[in-house]
């Protein structure tokens, strides 16, 4: 009786171990399918494509195994085995573009081509298909021919433009004109990842009028490409770029904005949700509290920031404004007050330089322990390697550590205002 029983169980063994084998092979398959590292060796993946010769797709993953296994790379061999894959599923695009990949990597530019074509034919409106034609297109110089296809592959995946727009761009020799050919219209993002492309190539008054033309009239409700812009072109140094930009968008261009102005100096404007030129206030400071006095009755008119002091901590940075300052002589005014203020070191005004961190002047109000309104005045001069400048509200730097500059009592800022005194010459 005992053989009889394990006869069966042999059998659904054997059936198992058959199926776990089929399943491996086909996932190893599926793994490089996906442009992965395959799991299993070159020689494993032989093995497998020799034990099923009529499966395509272990051969096609062996073809592309020869592309990525660092140890087993060989362009002869994986244009063989996809041109094998090839004979038993012709219809299959990824195998056209894994074969033209090959054809391309190996030198042979033509055949390359022509593959890549067919693979298009196959699926005229994939990415991939389109992308890859594309490329191979602008890199043998076709770009008149490159273009339509690279419009195709961006419209079909928006995230791939940098890449593309990158390769139009070195391989014309930075030709504006052409790189534009390769914008799918009516895409922003794509339109977005061309103004970085200028700005990177300090094509920085090229970038803003293509913003002006285009992208600044698309929709952008929460602002995140045009804050995202302005972001590069400050990480770019175009300061006076950047405050165009922001300075244009319907919310301020009611405000009759001047580049050598403060931006809401009398603190009447909301907290912008992602601050550029406008007021950044530093919120849960250890030892200070901040808050909008709109009874304050600033001689000039306006609120007041009130900032409380309750206990030891350092409370360095209360607020800070981005100023993109032309080269010159300015003088700043403001108004300060206090009430029951005892301080081993108050606080003060700074105006610290973005290009060049070793300027900065310091404005010392004449703080008393309770004080009316005061208006303080600081001029100052602008030297042309400095190319922003930042004004902040602190407490100074060598109150970093808690404990070593004790502060209490209340303290008012109000009225900040600018003018200029002399252009640099």
């Amino acid at each position: 009786m005992k053989p009889r029983r394990l006869i069966p169980g042999l059998s659904l063994m054997l059936i198992g171990g058959f199926g776990f084998w089929l399943s491996w092979q086909n996932e190893a398959a599926d793994d490089v399918w996906q442009q992965r590292r395959p799991p299993a060796s070159y020689e494993d993946l032989l093995q497998a494509a020799t034990r099923a010769p009529s499966n395509p797709r272990l051969w096609g993953a062996l073809g592309l195994a020869c592309l990525l296994d660092p140890q087993h790379l060989d362009y002869q061999e994986s244009e063989r085995h996809l041109r094998h894959a090839l004979s038993l599923a012709p219809n299959d695009v990824r195998l056209w573009g894994w074969l033209g990949d090959t054809l391309a990597i190996s030198g042979q530019v033509d055949e390359a081509e022509r593959t890549l074509r067919q693979a298009q034919s196959l699926a005229p409106n994939h990415f991939i298909t389109q992308w890859r034609l594309a490329n191979a297109l602008i890199r043998v110089g076709k770009l008149e021919e490159a273009a339509p296809y690279a419009r195709g592959a961006l419209r079909s995946n928006p995230t791939q433009a940098i890449l593309m727009l990158d390769l139009g761009w070195r391989i014309s020799n930075g030709n504006q004109s052409y790189v534009e050919s390769l914008l799918p219209p009516g895409l922003p993002d794509v339109e977005y990842q061309y103004l970085r492309l200028l700005v990177q190539q300090q094509r920085v008054a090229a970038a803003i009028q293509r913003w002006q033309a285009v992208l600044a009239k698309q929709p952008d409700p929460e602002r995140k490409r045009t804050t995202a812009f302005i972001q590069d072109l400050l990480a770019a140094r175009a300061y006076e770029a950047a405050w165009q930009v922001w300075a244009a968008l319907p919310e301020r261009q009611a405000a009759g904005l001047v580049r050598t102005a403060i931006y809401d100096g009398g603190f009447r404007e909301p907290v912008a949700k992602v601050p550029i030129f406008e007021w950044r206030f530093q919120q849960n400071e250890a030892g200070a509290r901040l808050a909008l006095d709109r009874a304050a009755d600033v001689p000039v008119g306006g609120n007041a920031l009130q900032i409380a002091y309750d206990s030891p901590g350092p409370a360095f940075y209360h607020a800070r404004q981005l100023l993109a300052l032309p080269p010159g002589a300015y003088r700043l005014t403001y108004f300060v007050r206090s009430r029951d203020l005892v301080a081993a070191a108050p606080p003060v005004v700074e105006l610290q330089g973005v290009g060049n961190p070793k300027w900065r002047v310091r404005s010392l109000p004449p703080w008393r322990e309770n004080q009316p309104w005061q208006r303080v005045v600081c001029e100052f001069a602008v030297p042309p390697e400095v190319g922003a400048v930042e004004l902040v509200i602190l407490r100074p730097s060598e109150c970093l550590t808690p404990g070593t500059c004790p502060i209490s009592g209340t303290v008012w800022f109000g009225g900040f205002a600018l003018e200029v005194i002399s252009k640099a010459r």
